[in-house]
């Protein structure tokens, strides 16, 4: 009787293990679905290209790579 009380509360304890861990990766798959929704605008040139002669992306702009000014 004593084997079979350990050997469930053996099986109840892996089970809520991985309960937890698969409600762990359902989070971050919701986290990753969010950025990849962003639509991401056609460039259209600023004064900051024409100043520079070369383009500057915007946020959000097709082309733009963020930086740690982004961030802010």
């Amino acid at each position: 009787m004593e084997l079979i009380s350990k050997m469930l509360v053996a099986s109840l304890i892996l089970v809520n293990l991985s309960l937890a861990s698969q409600a762990q990766n359902k989070k971050q798959v919701k986290k990753e679905n969010k950025t990849e929704k962003v639509k991401l605008k056609d460039h259209a040139c600023t004064q900051a290209c024409h100043d520079s002669g070369k383009h500057v992306y915007a946020h959000g702009e097709k082309g733009h790579v963020c930086t740690s000014a982004c961030k802010k």
